[in-house]
Parts: C-alpha cells; sequence; structure tokens
C-alpha cells in the first residue's frame, strides 16, 4: 500500500529528475492517441503510471487491472490506498501516453513522469496552445489535473478524452468539456507521416498467415493485406475430418484466411476399388454400370462375367462366386465341350481369366481339339479315303 507522504516525495524526485531526459520520440498523433486507449480500464493509481496494453487496446487478461479504495471518511485520492501492480493517475498516465521524459513500455512501473501543473506552461518537450485549437493528442491541463484528448471538438463542444478521472473511478474514455481553469499542450515531434518512403511491415495473424503493408505515398501506411499463409505438406497436410464417412473422411489441411482448416474430399462415383467414393458408409455398393460388372471376360472355363470382388473386378463364370470356383460349379456357356457346356477335360481345374479378344471378320473359330478320341477318328477317316482310292483303281 502507497501512503500520502511517500507518494508526495516521490513526486517530488521524480518531478526534479525529469529534468534530465531524453528528447521524445518522432511519432504521429495516432501512435500517441493508441498508447493512450490501451490504458482504459486499468485503476486509478495515485503516483502510478503503469498498464498493459496490446496495440491499441487493454490488455486485461494477462495483466490485473488494480484496485483503488478511498480511505475511511475521504471522496478520494490522495486519501486512498491501492492494490495490485498496475495503475495510473492523471499526470503519470499522459506522462507515459506522451513519452516524456523519456520513451518507457507502457507496463514499466515506477518511472520518471511529470505532475499535473507540469502542463500547464511551455517545456522544452511541449508548448501551451489554446483550448480553442485543440486536437487529437494533445493534453488538457489545470494546476491539479491533466487529461488526454484523443478526438476533436464535436457540435457539443466536446471532445473524446481518455483520463484517469480518480480512485473511484479509474482511466476511463469518454466525451467532455473543460472549464477555464484549463489550457493546452501539445507535445513536440509529432509528424503526419506515419512511414517513409520503401518501408514494408508484416504481421503475423490466425495460426497459419501473415499481413502484409507497405509505405506506398512516402508518408501513409497502406492497409493490411488480406491474412494468406501457405497450405501444409507433406505428413502435416493430413486430417480427418469429423462426422464424414469414407473418402470424405480424410482431408487435406488448407490455411484458409490465416486460419488453418481441414477440407473434406468431394463425393464421387462409386467405382470397384475398395474405398467408399460416394461416402455413404457402404464400400463398393455402387451400380453394376459405375463398378464395371457384368462385362463378358474369358475364364479358363469359358465365357465369363465380371464381379466386383474384394475391391477389384474378377472374371468368374456365371452362378459362381469367385474366379477359383470348380469349372463345374457354374453353367458353361462357350461350346467348348459337352452338351451341358462343361469342358471335357481339365474339369475341376480352377481357371485365371484375361479380357476377350476382340473380334474381327469372322465371328466364329475352331476350338482346339482335347482328348485322344478326336484325334483316332481323323485316323479312322483318312484310312477310308485310302482305302476307297485303291478300289476305284
Amino acid at each position: 500500500m502507497k501512503t500520502r507522504w511517500s507518494l508526495a516525495v516521490g513526486l517530488g524526485i521524480l518531478a526534479f529528475s525529469a529534468t534530465s531526459s531524453a528528447t521524445p520520440p518522432t511519432e504521429t498523433a495516432k501512435d500517441i492517441v493508441c498508447r493512450g486507449k490501451s490504458g482504459e480500464g486499468f485503476s486509478y493509481a495515485w503516483g502510478g503510471e503503469c498498464w498493459c496494453g496490446q496495440g491499441c487496446k487493454p490488455d486485461l487478461t494477462n495483466c490485473e487491472p488494480g484496485k483503488c479504495t478511498p480511505k475511511a471518511g475521504s471522496t478520494g485520492c490522495p486519501e486512498c490506498t491501492h492494490s495490485g501492480k498496475y495503475g495510473a493517475d492523471c499526470s503519470g498516465f499522459v506522462s507515459k501516453a506522451w513519452q516524456v521524459p523519456k520513451p518507457f513500455p507502457v507496463e514499466a512501473c515506477d518511472v520518471d513522469r511529470y505532475v499535473a501543473s507540469s502542463f500547464t506552461k511551455n517545456h522544452e518537450f511541449w508548448n501551451v496552445v489554446p483550448m480553442s485549437s485543440l486536437q487529437p493528442a494533445d493534453a488538457a491541463a489545470s494546476s491539479t489535473h491533466v487529461i488526454l484528448v484523443i478526438g476533436e471538438k464535436d457540435s457539443q463542444g466536446n471532445h473524446e478524452v481518455v483520463e484517469a478521472k480518480g480512485c473511484n473511478y479509474g482511466i476511463v474514455r469518454q466525451s467532455r468539456s473543460f472549464s477555464s481553469s484549463y489550457n493546452g499542450a501539445r507535445r513536440i515531434n509529432i509528424t503526419t507521416c506515419e512511414c517513409a518512403s520503401g518501408e514494408e511491415q508484416s504481421r503475423e495473424c490466425g495460426d497459419c498467415g501473415t499481413e502484409h503493408r507497405s509505405c506506398a505515398d512516402g508518408c501513409s501506411w497502406s492497409a493490411w493485406s488480406a491474412c494468406e499463409g501457405p497450405d501444409p505438406t507433406g505428413e502435416q497436410a493430413s486430417c480427418t475430418v469429423e462426422g464424414a464417412k469414407g473418402a470424405c473422411a480424410v482431408g487435406v489441411k488448407q490455411c484458409v484466411a490465416g486460419w488453418l482448416t481441414c477440407q473434406a474430399a468431394q463425393a464421387t462415383e462409386e467405382i470397384c476399388d475398395g474405398i467408399d467414393n460416394d461416402c455413404d458408409g457402404e464400400i463398393d455398393n455402387g451400380t453394376p454400370e459405375s463398378l464395371g460388372e457384368g462385362k463378358a471376360c474369358n475364364h479358363t472355363c469359358g465365357r465369363g462375367e465380371t464381379v466386383c470382388i474384394d475391391g477389384a473386378l474378377q472374371c468368374v463364370m456365371p452362378g459362381a462366386s469367385t474366379p477359383n470356383d470348380p469349372c463345374d460349379s457354374g453353367v458353361g456357356d462357350s461350346g467348348v465341350g459337352g452338351q451341358d457346356g462343361s469342358p471335357t477335360s481339365e474339369i475341376n481345374s480352377p481357371g485365371t481369366w484375361h479380357e476377350p479378344e476382340s473380334v474381327s471378320g469372322c465371328a466364329c473359330h475352331v476350338g482346339s481339339a482335347r482328348g485322344n478320341g478326336s484325334l483316332w477318328g481323323l485316323l479312322a477317316a483318312a484310312a477310308a479315303v485310302w482305302g476307297f482310292r485303291r478300289r476305284s483303281r
């Protein structure tokens, strides 16, 4: 807890030590306004000058805002106590927003700063200006209070400001007017240009993207580009689509607008390949046409037809269940062998298959003789012809 006496002594030392300092950084009014906005929501801390920010926004997630409590019978500071590391009073807040007497990060505590009355008169780091000419990044100061202006005067004569208002309020952002006790102050080294010609900046966005901007006109930053990034490759590219079935459950990671997303494969016509192509939860359940079934094929047992078995087209005799079934397990249709269509030899031998040969010219062909019966028949016929020719002589 801080006491009134120690704070008064401390402020006197700080005000004195601030006479030896560095020149304020050259920056735009937007930079100062942004820094001031980042303090909104933190507590009022008598003698304090620190808070946490993320860009132009306060960081109240990683930093506690602190708490100011008036003492019994008091309406506020300096008769108050403060708990927590972070917080600022009015002059500490404006000193940090203006980066005077030295440029410190906003989260740096117990550093040099000025008191409110310091801003009521010209200084090497600022100049007094009429209240009628206040503009964003200026200060409005009295002998006891100082306020950061962040907006132009509106039709009601008010300015948008950020101020460490008091123990019961903390650092607030609001619209207000000023009494005649206030005068304006404008810090030096404020430029209207945000960047120099040729400068470029980039920043990460999302979980896989990057944004870029450039100083195209030699003075102002362009808008940030779209958030884009490279798609993962190799093993990092594969992902599983929750709730999807079959081929659609296997996705590919892509960087979309800076965020990694799992893009599902599109459902396709079911074919005979052991994969659920149409993503309905069933494998190889397409139509005969899509699977390629029912087409004529040559089997060692005769003319067969294609059937999708275990993710591949195989040639099966009509009535058989696999291509390796015995040749007499189905109904033959090759015209080779006995009247029932079964071969006269190699019965019960499993067969292999291949695509039918193209037919050209004559659609018929002479099958090869099987067994010794056919051979003896031909020899008998030849002998008969030879005997007839001898009798005719």
